[in-house]
């Protein structure tokens, strides 16, 4: 009689024992992540969507564009949002903003090592604001000495810096320290006093300071130079200063030299890219949706999320939400129409003739409160919310169901190993008898 293998038969029957319920457990597993990562994906899809709608539907940014053409480069820059209205203007570029700089009268030996007192104030004033350095503090490696570096430093970092910047130059061998405001415009000049420090050369230097850059504000003309509408500002952007034209100054003019030409009008282009974007967009969070959720049938798989109803919740919101009617005007009026798979398209000569006829009404369609991309806006809120959306409640419970299915893949692996040590047992046992017997009957003819 032949002996037995106890592992092997110990393993294959504690396997046979658990292997449904393997089987059973890796397969829900397997489904629940599938549709774990279906579901981000479609939340990413989602989320990609109305970012890009917000960009389209702000403040300064909508789905007409404007453009802003000037007959003269180099002297300034000018940017037309979709509040923009049509027109011609003229601009004169008189004066170009300006920080103040100054330099401190410092000894001529100046270094970044050089020590300054440990006593007393040096206290800065910009534009109302007010910044006091107590030189105690300024030592900041702890050796007991603050030098002209350490004073930069702890001018820079100050939690009540009101604009301010300090900096150590070296020019034709000597250092100076240098202080310029941070920003532009007469009201942002630099006031600076030391006091207290009991050492004259350290109050003289902020006492006796030379001005480098004179601080001066941004001076235009709508118009012709002291005749048409002066502007002046603190910086080199006027923002507003035509309805929804930005004007950025970079250069001045010479006096007596004629207007600059500013273009404002509607840029097709611009728009056209815009609705082109917004398709696209628009197409693939479709294409997502019916990737993860088709049914299958006609040589196409099922989806990891056939028949998911929040899935079904955003494909009706947003055919619903695009055949609407927006302030008068729906997207088929513009020559933009839905396929029966429920992507969007665009007939470029009906949306030209849209544009040339009715650029207003796209705008009023497309964008403020209410109109197409507010409310594409709001239906996205509830899925992409981050701890109580619809997405992260799903997946959440998706986790929740892979946990459980894990902790029974556990108590089957005690099962599993409660199984095999039992059946390990009983093998060995009889292996042990068959070999016993093997041997009786070994005797028996060896007496034979």
């Amino acid at each position: 009689m032949s002996s037995i293998d106890p592992i092997s038969m110990a393993t294959q029957l504690a396997t046979y024992d658990v292997q449904a319920f393997q089987q059973r457990y890796k397969t829900q597993s397997d489904r629940y992540q599938t549709q774990l990562t279906a579901l981000g994906k479609v939340e990413s899809a989602l989320r990609e969507f109305r970012t890009a709608v917000n960009e389209m539907n702000n403040r300064t940014s909508g789905i007409v564009k404007n453009s802003a053409t000037l007959s003269q480069e180099g002297f300034f820059s000018s940017n037309a949002n979709a509040n923009a209205l049509p027109g011609h203007y003229q601009v004169f570029i008189e004066q170009v903003a300006s920080s103040h700089q100054l330099a401190t009268d410092m000894p001529d030996d100046l270094q970044a090592t050089s020590l300054i007192p440990a006593t007393g104030t040096l206290d800065f004033t910009i534009d109302g604001k007010t910044m006091s350095v107590e030189l105690a503090s300024v030592d900041r490696d702890g050796d007991g000495q603050a030098t002209m570096a350490e004073l930069v430093t702890t001018i820079n970092n100050h939690d009540d810096n009101p604009g301010v910047n300090a900096t150590l130059v070296r020019s034709n061998g000597q250092t100076h320290f240098m202080l310029s405001s941070t920003k532009t415009g007469v009201t942002n000049s630099i006031n600076v006093s030391a006091s207290g420090t009991g050492q004259a050369w350290f109050e003289d230097a902020f006492l006796n300071t030379t001005e480098i850059s004179a601080p001066q504000d941004a001076v235009i003309w709508l118009g012709a130079q002291n005749t048409g509408l002066k502007l002046t500002n603190a910086s080199n952007q006027f923002e507003g200063v035509i309805d929804g034209v930005d004007i950025t100054v970079t250069k001045a003019q010479s006096a007596g030299e004629s207007p600059i030409s500013l273009e404002v009008g509607p840029d097709n282009d611009g728009t056209k890219e815009q609705v082109d974007k917004f398709i696209e967009t628009y197409n693939n969070l479709v294409s997502t949706l019916d990737e993860y959720g088709r049914i299958g049938g006609e040589n196409k798989q099922r989806g990891a999320l056939a028949n998911d109803p929040t899935l079904r919740s955003i494909q009706s919101q947003l055919t619903a939400i695009t055949r609407n009617e927006f302030n008068g005007m729906r997207l088929s009026d513009v020559g933009i129409t839905s396929s029966r798979d429920g992507k969007l398209s665009v007939n470029n000569e009906r949306f030209k003739e849209a544009q040339k006829n009715n650029s207003a009404g796209i705008e009023a369609m497309f964008n403020g409160k209410d109109a197409l991309l507010d409310r594409l806006d709001n239906m996205a809120e509830p899925f992409l919310k981050f701890s109580s959306g619809l997405f992260s409640s799903r997946k959440e419970a998706l986790r929740s169901s892979m946990d459980r299915i894990a902790d029974k893949q556990t108590t089957l692996e005690r099962k599993y190993d409660t199984s095999y040590k039992r059946y390990l047992k009983q093998f060995t046992q009889m292996n042990t008898l068959m070999t016993q017997m093997n041997q009786t009957m070994s005797m028996f003819g060896q007496t034979h």
